[in-house]
């Protein structure tokens, strides 16, 4: 099993998508959507559709009459608890610089489901990194 596409919400979804995309070497562009503006995507293959969408706080996915659409919400939807791992072949050196530039917490999570790297793009959304290099550090 592969996942292919991912949807999460945040308070910045262009800033999130875009650091996103300097952490993985990945393609940030506008979520075109008919029933939502203001959605960004972090891509690494379009074609075959591996990306992460980030919606804005103030929609919610529902079910449309034909499809899933998205409708928009007065109020702003404070509640998240979404993290995802990766496997990345960049270095914890890359991972670190691209964080501190965007003053990210980041740090190496040794135990309790690492090792690991984290790194928070926003105060609700932390993507956790393994590679080889995170594997072998020392506790």
């Amino acid at each position: 099993m592969q996942i292919k596409h991912l949807s999460i919400t945040a308070s910045n979804p262009e800033r999130a998508a875009g650091i996103l995309a300097e952490l993985t070497d990945g393609s940030v562009y506008p979520f075109t959507s008919s029933t939502m503006e203001g959605a960004w995507v972090c891509a690494w293959d379009r074609r075959s559709g591996e990306m992460i969408e980030f919606i804005p706080n103030n929609y919610l996915l529902c079910p449309g009459k034909h499809a899933a659409e998205f409708r928009l919400f007065e109020e702003v939807q404070n509640f998240n608890s979404t993290h995802f791992l990766l496997e990345t072949a960049k270095s914890l050196d890359h991972l670190k610089a691209v964080a501190e530039s965007h003053g990210l917490h980041h740090r190496f999570r040794p135990r309790l489901g690492g090792p690991l790297y984290e790194v928070w793009l926003e105060s609700q959304i932390l993507v956790e990194f393994v590679s080889d290099e995170i594997r072998n550090l020392e506790p």
